[in-house]
């Protein structure tokens, strides 16, 4: 009998002789792609033709290294499936390898050309237009092909920053340890440090930050030099390839813009009072006389954990989404019934969870459940991603069913809210009731507030290089320390050890990489409010807009579910909702 709960991968091959046919048939694909390198700019329809075949091969790529990762994160032990996970890596590496011409080689033509192609040829219009248009407005940030040659060489070298750093803090702190109450000694890791922090034991908490933050504070000059060597990296390429601003060349490569950057930070810095007024809240249940920055995570609205069986987990969901309506709740019994999901751990199961989209199947999600209300939330969550992929693999190509970073987490976050909302209206008890709120918010202040106190950060930073300005660690130390301050005001004592945090922030060296969680939590926010209003024909359009994949620019894509992230007012629905929540919450506890 069929196990409900694991993957069916004969879905993606029944058996070794598919498997082989497609690797021969993506060599043969690539072979034709490479054929027609140097007659891309003869007509329109060199170009359809080239673009038609890469696309069935990506196809292929798609599901050939799909196979075989997820075979091999069923069993990350098993001998066989880790040689065939190598083995296409290797393919699919040569695959993009010979494929790698085209964008550059349609580069070439002159504009008007390319737009004429446009024009003449419809089908090439309305399957592979964005492709075109996105070589086109790249075209200024494009050097000489000699330029272009020695920056790749020097690719790796420019990843030197980022991998020492990862090294240094992975493999050389040695953090000390934190001794408990009754004396056992308890080590601290970067994997440990956050639930330490939400220890109710306040000693611990304490003990554990000063832990932190004094490796960071002895180490910070050499951890300085390489985040430094990062950023100067990143205003050198976009001096060189023509943007204004390092900050210009990242929104730019994230299919946004400076605008959105700038608007979303202008926006959190009006309405830092309702972070200082939800940390105040959190102040008072813990029902301290001081209130310091490790006082922060801990839960001060803790309730017993609830047992959440699969089964019961699912029901949830699905009662959850039920705005969503009919239609994509049956996709979601769809993916449930129909070996989707890999549920429960096993011996070498990867860790985690995702979702996985293959444009000639279906969506795969891995999860790993242990009956917990997070593991319900991961549910929508990765169901949001799989139903994303689901409807616009059915209605795009494979190029354009690919979306952006900037959407990407939109659709997870909406299920995630949605979810939370249901569970909120359905607590009768009010102790419980006000733990689910006061989770939510601290969701959305870490994503929203936490990650735009880092973007500004970044700004400042980058900035004053482009500047021209030398700085220090103490320079870095300073603008970190204040932003802290702004952002929490009086309701928290800044202790000083935080001024190093910036040290310990990996995502700092994928340079603007975090504003897009605060846009994404803001763009689900206002989406998932406008579901649960019922508001005419939102849901159809909602559905329209995750069909569209990556079709149309991000920010038009969100534009046609009133999401503007270039406006002030997107932003004031989303703060809106944390203030009625945080209203909400005062009124439970006192």
């Amino acid at each position: 009998m069929e196990n409900k709960l694991e993957w069916n991968l004969k879905e993606i091959y029944k058996n070794d002789e598919e498997f082989e046919n497609d690797v021969k048939a993506l060599q043969e694909k690539a072979n034709e792609i490479v054929a027609l390198k140097g007659t891309l700019g003869e007509s329109s329809a060199t170009i359809l033709n080239c673009y038609k075949k890469l696309a069935e091969a990506l196809e292929l790529e798609e599901r050939l290294y799909a196979f075989a990762m997820l075979k091999y994160h069923k069993d990350m032990s098993n001998v066989d499936s880790i040689k065939l996970y190598k083995r296409i890596e290797k393919i699919t590496t040569d695959f993009s390898e010979a494929i790698s011409f085209v964008s550059p080689e349609i580069s070439k033509i002159d504009d008007d050309r390319l737009r004429g192609f446009l024009v003449e040829n419809e089908e090439l219009k309305t399957e592979f237009n964005k492709s075109i248009e996105d070589i086109i407005k790249e075209k200024k940030h494009i050097l000489s092909e000699e330029v272009e040659k020695v920056l790749a060489k020097y690719s790796e070298v420019f990843g030197s920053p980022e991998n020492a750093y990862d090294t240094f803090v992975d493999t050389e702190l040695d953090f000390p340890d934190v001794i408990a109450e009754n004396g056992e000694k308890l080590k601290v890791t970067h994997g440990t440090f956050s639930t330490y922090l939400m220890s109710k034991d306040r000693n611990i908490r304490k003990q554990a930050f000063e832990s932190m933050y004094s490796l960071y504070k002895r180490h910070e000059n050499m951890i300085t030099e390489l985040y430094l060597a990062r950023v100067k990296q990143r205003t050198i390429s976009a001096n060189l390839r023509n943007y204004s601003s390092s900050l210009d060349m990242a929104t730019n490569n994230d299919d946004s813009n400076v605008k959105v950057y700038e608007t979303l930070l202008k926006e959190v810095n009006k309405n830092l009072d309702l972070n200082r007024e939800h940390i105040k809240l959190k102040k008072e249940l813990l029902n301290e006389e001081e209130f310091h920055l490790y006082d922060v995570y801990v839960n001060t609205l803790d309730v017993e954990e609830k047992d959440i069986p699969y089964e019961k987990g699912k029901e949830i969901v699905l009662k959850a989404l039920a705005p969503m309506g009919e239609k994509y709740i049956n996709m979601l019994r769809t993916a449930f019934d129909n070996n989707w999901l890999d549920v429960y751990e096993t011996p070498n199961k990867r860790s985690g969870a995702y979702s996985m989209g293959i444009h000639t199947v279906h969506p795969y999600v891995l999860l790993n459940y242990h009956n917990s209300s997070r593991d319900v939330s991961t549910i929508a969550h990765e169901l949001g991603h799989s139903m994303h992929s689901y409807y616009a693999s059915h209605s795009q190509n494979v190029i354009n069913a690919n979306y952006t970073i900037m959407v990407a987490e939109v659709a997870s976050t909406v299920n995630e809210i949605l979810l939370a909302n249901y569970l909120i209206n359905q607590e009768q008890d009010k102790t419980r009731k006000a733990a689910l709120i006061n989770e939510q918010l601290d969701t959305i202040r870490a994503t929203l507030y936490r990650q735009a106190m880092f973007a500004e950060f970044e700004k400042e930073v980058h900035s004053a290089v482009e500047r021209g300005e030398s700085l220090t660690s103490e320079n870095l130390d300073n603008i970190y320390y204040e932003l802290v301050k702004k952002y929490f005001g009086n309701a928290v004592i800044a202790d000083e050890a935080i001024k190093y945090e910036w040290a310990r922030i990996p995502h700092f060296y994928s340079c603007f990489y975090v504003y897009k969680y605060a846009t994404g939590i803001t763009s689900a926010i206002v989406i998932a409010s406008n579901i649960l209003a019922n508001k005419p024909g939102y849901v159809e359009r909602y559905i329209e807009m995750l069909s569209k994949g990556g079709s149309i620019g991000s920010l038009d894509l969100l534009r046609m579910v009133d999401v503007d992230l270039e406006k002030e007012e997107t932003y004031e629905i989303a703060f809106d909702y944390f203030r009625r929540n945080l209203e909400e919450l005062k009124k439970l506890v006192k």
